[in-house]
């Protein structure tokens, strides 16, 4: 196919006619001036219909939003001091077992509001 027979199906699709008709060359220059003025609106119709992105699910691919961040857990770390802990080293131990349950609590949490885990 030649571009002049392109463009004339182009103009009679344009028209709305049934049967390209016989179309001189004023007519493709302002099929192509036409297309050239209204660019915008003839272009964002290319991209075939338009799509929305599902909710992602447990059983749905899609899109998800981004999780609020969580700090982390900046508690010492519990240290083994032999067989017999004294006072000091079970409250290391607790302190960072409370850290990380918030942590873990701060994630879930997170998880929920941003519709990524039920």
């Amino acid at each position: 196919m030649q571009i002049v027979d392109a463009i004339k199906n182009l103009i009679t699709a344009m028209k709305g006619e049934e049967e390209t008709v016989e179309i001189g060359t004023d007519q493709i220059a302002e099929a192509i001036q036409y297309m050239a003025d209204n660019w915008e609106t003839i272009s964002s119709g290319m991209g075939g219909e338009s799509y929305t992105l599902p909710a992602a699910s447990t059983d749905t691919l899609g899109g998800v939003k981004q999780a609020a961040s969580v700090n982390s857990v900046s508690a010492a770390d519990a240290t083994a001091a032999g067989a017999a802990y004294d006072q000091a080293t079970a409250q290391t131990a607790v302190t960072l077992a409370n850290a990380n349950k918030a942590a873990i609590n701060g994630i879930i949490s997170s998880l929920k509001a941003a519709g990524i885990m039920a």
